[in-house]
């Protein structure tokens, strides 16, 4: 349990930060979702090559914490290109939580989509230049869909073991997931939308 407890802590943590502040602080926030994705790669690389579960054991906790660490530091230190992976990971994350929503239940196409996805986003991201609108929707719903996942987990109806992308649990997701998700992403679109024109009216005012 106190597994579930600490990474579902996390992940609400996580999630509401990128949710609410994910244009404001970018960089911060690409690099929270640097060390999120390194999470739950680093843990799903080292359960795939020992064979244990994903966070079963000492060795793929291990995995996980170098993993968030690595890309997470990664995502700080190498800003643009850190930009560019952190919006792929947006997209992954986004997939993910819509073919969840949708029952989608095969692994490999689940993978293949939200790879694709994430490909879309890093182009995205190079063809408009990361505008402010297009950051504030993605951040949102990326960190609404974490924040979710980490409630899903403190309530005990995800296991830490089942947080490998591609996992959907039995009967699909909640309904009132789905609906909390959404209002919090909308909530977040709202709030960064709101910091961004105070920001620009500060500048303004104090510009003159």
């Amino acid at each position: 349990m106190g597994g579930e407890l600490v990474v579902g802590i996390i992940a609400v943590l996580i999630g509401l930060i990128v949710c609410l502040r994910g244009y404001v602080a970018l960089r911060i926030i690409i690099s929270l979702l640097g060390a999120w994705m390194g999470f739950i790669f680093g843990g799903a690389l080292v359960a795939s090559v020992t064979g244990e579960g994903f966070l079963a054991t000492t060795f793929t906790w291990v995995g996980a914490i170098v993993g968030a660490l690595l890309l997470g530091l990664l995502a700080y230190a190498f800003y643009q290109v850190a930009v560019l992976l952190g919006m792929g990971a947006l997209g992954f994350t986004i997939a993910t939580a819509v073919l969840a929503a949708l029952g989608v239940d095969n692994r490999a196409l689940i993978w293949i989509v939200a790879g694709a996805a994430a490909l879309l986003a890093i182009v995205l991201a190079i063809v408009t230049d990361l505008p402010a609108g297009i950051l504030i929707v993605l951040t949102a719903l990326a960190g609404a869909n974490i924040a979710v996942t980490g409630l899903l987990v403190l309530l005990g109806q995800l296991d830490v073991a089942d947080l490998e992308a591609g996992y959907v649990p039995d009967g699909g997701v909640p309904l009132w997931a789905g609906i909390v998700a959404l209002v919090l992403a909308i909530l977040g679109i709202v709030v960064q939308w709101r910091g961004v024109a105070r920001d620009k009216r500060m500048r303004a005012a104090w510009a003159a």
